[in-house]
């Protein structure tokens, strides 16, 4: 995948890379400034501490590693680079011994190294020729179904997943700014893992193209005209202008492996769609034999008025946003109680 897809689908990941390099330093700045102070209670097990200074650099490795793997369609080297860099300093600044010094300026020296390699094989790419469908087709502009969406924020689903994830992040930033450690820590990697997730089931996103409906359940039939039919690897595109009945018609494009309708012979399809998500849409493999022929009939006429593009919301938007405003909500309460 090219920087500029990851880019576009995944921002989540790009999050989570900034908060994992943050926790790099973090971790070894602890470290370097209370493990003087830390206090181990020992029996004949080993020696442990519930003390975060007496752990942190076990926790700091895995999280620099993770930092740096986000970060290398963004970075390349350079993301590793960065993340040694931040263990660096973590451990110089406000240190109150000599014991890592050595140890902090030979990371710092790898981190350089990393940089500068990896901003040396960054020119070079851009040296080179690109390749026009590298991110492939570009996208038309649209607009995004706002009152559809909005009804998807306050539906009672939306709201239970939404709930959790602001209870996680108000502890994250609210401990961050003046609470307990473990709290903090806890919020955090718990953001981390929402981010990832949210990553993960948008890294395949693609805006204009509609979604396949979970079930048929209350779905309703309605007819399209076609404009276009291109191949994208194994599977066919139509973009299509879809005529709900009583709604207004809009654009969009459906992805799927065969043309069991003759959609490329007759112009026209039949389309089954959810109308409380009408960037849902697909092709019915099987569709009833009247309905079907009074689609291709309404899609035949010439007086079809131009529909705008649909852009299709990503996956986890209005948990996104339902989240986003109960973390504001949350924030507020804590800060006037």
């Amino acid at each position: 995948m090219t920087t500029r897809a990851y880019g576009r689908t995944s921002w989540p990941w790009a999050a989570v890379a900034v908060l994992l390099f943050w926790q790099t330093w973090f971790l070894c700045h602890v470290y370097a400034t209370e493990r003087s102070g830390v206090r181990w209670t020992c029996d004949s097990e080993g020696c442990g501490t519930n003390q975060l200074a007496g752990g942190a650099l076990f926790l700091a490795a895995p999280t620099a590693l993770g930092a740096a793997v986000l970060a290398a369609p963004f970075l390349g080297l350079a993301g590793a680079g960065l993340a040694v860099l931040l263990a660096a300093f973590g451990l110089l600044m406000g240190r109150e011994d000599d014991h890592m010094v050595v140890a902090a300026y030979g990371l710092a020296g790898l981190g350089a190294v990393l940089v500068v390699a990896g901003a040396a094989r960054s020119l070079r790419r851009l040296g080179r020729p690109r390749d026009p469908e590298e991110n492939g087709p570009a996208q038309d502009g649209g607009r995004v179904p706002v009152r559809a969406l909005v009804r998807r924020v306050l539906a009672p689903g939306t709201l239970l997943v939404a709930a959790p994830a602001a209870v996680v992040v108000s502890a994250f930033v609210h401990a961050a700014l003046d609470g307990p450690r473990w709290v903090m820590m806890l919020g955090l990697n718990g953001t981390i893992a929402l981010l990832f997730a949210l990553g993960t089931a948008r890294l395949r996103h693609r805006p204009g193209v509609a979604r396949s409906l979970p079930s048929g359940e209350g779905a309703v039939h309605a007819p399209a005209r076609l404009h276009s039919l291109t191949a994208r690897g194994t599977d066919f595109v139509f973009d299509l202008t879809v005529l709900p009945e009583g709604g207004d018609p809009y654009r969009i494009e459906v992805q799927q492996p065969i043309d069991l309708q003759d959609v490329r012979i007759h112009r026209a399809a039949l389309v089954r769609l959810d109308p409380r998500r009408p960037w849902r849409v697909d092709l019915p493999p099987r569709p009833p034999a009247a309905e079907l022929a009074r689609a291709r009939a309404a899609a035949r006429t010439d007086d079809l008025p131009a529909a705008p593009r649909l852009r299709t919301p990503a996956p986890g938007t209005p948990a996104l946003v339902a989240g986003a405003a109960l973390t504001a909500v949350f924030l507020t309460l804590l800060a006037v109680v």
